[in-house]
């Protein structure tokens, strides 16, 4: 898709640092709490191993999918029923409210059109893991097959949303906030 997440040619390229061993540290604090939330989906997607195997119910994948602190998180900018979420310290809100903030105030007008482009995909992910929740919760109701390969589908789409954004995010802000010595 033209502009999606996986779009390479619309993501702005941030700028080069020159960092030392103890700045680049710093953005690999980064990375290691997007490896919880790929841990989250390789649960989700182990379990759908599973249901295809035969070994767990279908209705087991929307709580699971709900339960996703991934899930949980990206409910900043509500569901597609209009639920907002209250909870304040979840991982894109800190990154938005917070983390890009301080590197926004740098004025380095390279790294701020990165981070208007990760704020985009922050809400960009949060779609994708409605429609894999909405897929799920028709899976739970009737767990024919087209219901599963659905949720197949959503799954694989959100999986590969989620391993591209977090790979841009590391390698475009991560030697910034060694930089900036913006803490993680």
């Amino acid at each position: 898709m033209t502009g999606g997440i996986e779009d390479p040619d619309a993501r702005p390229r941030a700028p080069e640092f020159a960092l030392d061993p103890l700045q680049e540290l710093n953005g690999k604090g980064l990375a290691t709490i997007h490896r919880w939330y790929l841990r989250d989906l390789g649960a989700v997607g182990a379990l759908m191993g599973d249901i295809r195997a035969g070994l767990a119910a279908p209705g087991d994948l929307a709580p699971a999918v709900r339960g996703m602190p991934m899930a949980q998180n990206l409910a900043l900018f509500g569901t597609a029923c209009g639920q907002q979420c209250l909870a304040l310290t979840n991982h894109h809100q800190i990154e938005d409210g917070w983390l890009y903030p301080q590197l926004e105030v740098q004025g380095n007008a390279p790294l701020n059109a990165v981070l208007t482009r990760l704020r985009a995909e922050h809400r960009m992910l949060h779609g994708l893991i409605e429609d894999l929740a909405g897929a799920a919760d028709a899976l739970a109701v009737d767990p024919e097959a087209g219901n599963f390969d659905a949720c197949a589908r959503h799954f694989a789409a959100l999986d590969a949303a989620v391993r591209s954004h977090f790979r841009y995010e590391e390698d475009s802000i991560g030697p910034a906030l060694g930089y900036y010595k913006v803490r993680v």
